[in-house]
Parts: C-alpha cells; sequence; structure tokens
C-alpha cells in the first residue's frame, strides 16, 4: 500500500511562487508515493493482475467534506461508495460507513481503487489499511481544520487528478512527467475560486460590529478563534465577538448578554435538496428569525434590538470543504442587508 499524505506544509497564499513550491512539494516531495495514475502493478478484489493504467478509478470517500471536494472538481462519477454522513453525493452511491462502522464486506465488493479520509483524532481503522495493502488501493488522507487546509486540500486534489500533464516520460509513472512551468498560469485553481469569496466585503462588514458566530441555540454554542467559520468570517473583513477560547464555546444567555454582540451569524443548515446548493438565499423575515433562533432574539443585546442576526442555511454550512465558497456569499448577503 501506498499513502498519499499531503498535509498543508504552506499557509493559504495566492502568488505564482506559493502555487510553484505546492506544485514542486507535489512532485518532489511525493516520489517515493504512489498516486491513482501511477502504472504499477496490483491485484483488485478478483483476484486480476492489472495496472493503474489498465483500470477505471474507483473511489470510497470516507469523508463528506472530501466527497464534495470531488464533485467539485468533476469526479463525483468516479466514486462508487460514500461516508454515512454524507448528503452533497448521489443518493445512488451506496453508503459505506464511516470511520469507526465501515461494511468492509461492501468495501471490497466495490472493489475500490483508492479510499479517501479526513485526518483526525481517530485515525485511519487497522483493517482498512491491512485490506488497502492486500488490494493494492491507495489512501489518501488530508486535514481540514482551517480555510488553509481545505484550500490546500482542493488544490492537491486537482492538481493530482486533473493537472497539467504535458508529457509522460516512458515510464509512465504519474511524477515522472514534463510539466510546462508556465502551464500553472494558464488555469484557475480551485482556490483561487474561493479566495474571491473569502474576501473583504467593505463598509458592511465594519457596519456589523462585533459579531457574535453560533453553530447552535439550543444550547448555544459559538464559533471561537482557530475554528474555520471565525477564519471564514475574518476573511469577509468582519469582527469576531469572541476573541479568545476555544474552537467551540458552550454558551448561556448570560454570556450573550455579556459578550452584547452588535450583530449574531446563526448557522442552521436546512435539509438539503436537488436546487438547495446554487442560487441566491431566501431572505427571511425578522418573525421568520425570531423562531428560527428562540430566546436569543429577545435579549436585551445590540443584536436583537436592532435586527442584526442573520440565519445561514446553506445545507453544507457546517462542514470544512468547496462548500465554504457559496457559504460565504449567504453571510455577505446577510451583512450587507443589515446595512441597507
Amino acid at each position: 500500500m501506498h499513502t498519499l499524505d499531503f498535509k498543508g506544509q504552506s499557509r493559504f497564499a495566492w502568488m505564482h511562487a506559493a502555487l510553484a513550491m505546492l506544485i514542486c512539494l507535489a512532485l518532489i516531495g511525493g516520489c517515493s508515493k504512489s498516486s491513482p495514475s501511477a502504472s504499477s502493478s496490483q491485484t483488485t478484489a478478483s483476484g486480476a493482475q492489472t495496472t493503474d493504467s489498465d483500470i477505471e478509478s474507483r473511489f470510497v470517500v470516507l469523508s463528506p467534506a472530501i466527497g464534495v471536494m470531488l464533485r467539485d472538481i468533476g469526479f463525483e462519477d468516479s466514486i462508487v461508495g460514500r461516508h454515512s454522513y454524507d448528503t452533497a453525493l448521489s443518493k445512488s452511491i451506496p453508503v459505506v460507513g464511516s470511520h469507526v462502522d465501515i461494511d468492509y464486506e461492501l468495501l471490497i465488493t466495490l472493489e475500490p481503487t483508492d479510499l479517501f479520509f479526513e485526518r483526525n483524532s481517530v485515525g485511519i481503522p487497522e483493517r482498512a489499511i491491512a485490506l488497502a495493502k492486500e488490494h493494492g488501493w491507495h489512501i489518501w488522507t488530508y486535514e481540514l481544520n482551517t480555510l488553509d487546509d481545505i484550500a490546500l486540500a482542493v488544490d492537491d486534489l486537482y492538481l493530482k487528478l486533473v493537472g497539467f500533464q504535458e508529457k509522460k516520460t516512458s515510464d509512465d509513472n504519474f511524477l515522472n512527467i514534463d510539466i510546462d512551468p508556465t502551464a500553472k498560469f494558464d488555469i484557475e485553481l480551485p482556490s483561487a475560486r474561493l479566495a474571491k469569496s473569502w474576501s473583504p466585503i467593505g463598509r458592511a462588514a465594519a457596519g456589523a460590529g462585533r459579531v457574535l458566530i453560533l453553530g447552535s441555540v439550543d444550547p448555544p454554542g459559538a464559533m471561537g478563534p482557530g475554528s474555520f467559520h471565525a477564519q471564514l468570517v475574518g476573511r469577509l473583513g468582519v469582527t469576531s465577538a469572541i476573541a479568545d477560547g476555544g474552537m467551540w464555546q458552550e454558551l448561556d444567555y448570560e454570556d450573550i448578554i455579556g459578550l452584547a454582540p452588535d450583530s449574531i451569524l446563526v448557522f442552521i443548515p436546512k435539509a438539503p435538496g436537488p436546487s438547495d446548493l446554487i442560487g441566491e438565499p431566501v431572505e427571511m423575515t425578522w418573525e421568520q428569525i425570531q423562531a428560527k433562533v428562540g430566546g436569543i432574539a429577545s435579549l436585551p443585546i445590540p443584536a436583537s434590538e436592532h435586527q442584526r442576526i442573520g440565519v445561514i442555511e446553506h445545507p453544507l454550512g457546517l462542514m470544512p470543504s468547496t462548500s465554504l465558497g457559496q457559504v460565504a456569499d449567504e453571510i455577505a448577503a446577510a451583512i450587507r442587508g443589515w446595512d441597507e
């Protein structure tokens, strides 16, 4: 088994020099590692000997966030197994399980070429590692704790699966390719598209004042410093009402009154539907917002008194993935609405 483990080494830089460094890391730092396009002898679950260049990529994605990334760069048709909590991919794709409850019989039956995991404290199950070694599956892992992690992960997937492959050398190895060094400037990487949504929104951001970011209302739970939601709001030019503490903080009404936020953003994802992931968010009346956030809307705080509470309903609003581009647009629309 060869493990593809591309943890971000640099921060979220958008200049050409940083992009060149990323490509160098992919090509030089991974020279001893395999990939879905590498030519090497493998044994499929049926026992047939083959090479990677002879078989179709079959992805089992045990991370909803990575599933969205693969969908967004055009590889949903290659996914043959999805995570238990996935709501974005086609319902026709079989559910294989999660980190802790993989259906291994189904996994073997699906004959994957690649397994995708989100790197977390649970780790990759030993049995999954053993089966990957036995059957020649590739394992990809990504850390998705920050906005930079998300951007680097989707760019890495794009570079590995789409890439700038102009010429392959005679051994047909993915890593032994000739790349025109100027080719990377001719396309827009996924991270560049995200960066457009993750940019300051100007005067409206300043007018929002100190914004409290909530991921739940009963009981109230706030996204604190270091969380990708706090980072996202910060990239938009907005000041968070919570300046210290952990990434997730449980609050009560007294805590919120003490914080006295000027505005509040509440993430309450709605159930996904066929057209929910595109288009403009539906504007809510103050009465509808009150129904969504409950007693928070009645607290003696500036956010309630001035009716500056926004409900973010994007179905993937709590997921660390490329969907945060659309989520940022929804946040910006809510904040601009307060400025009108």
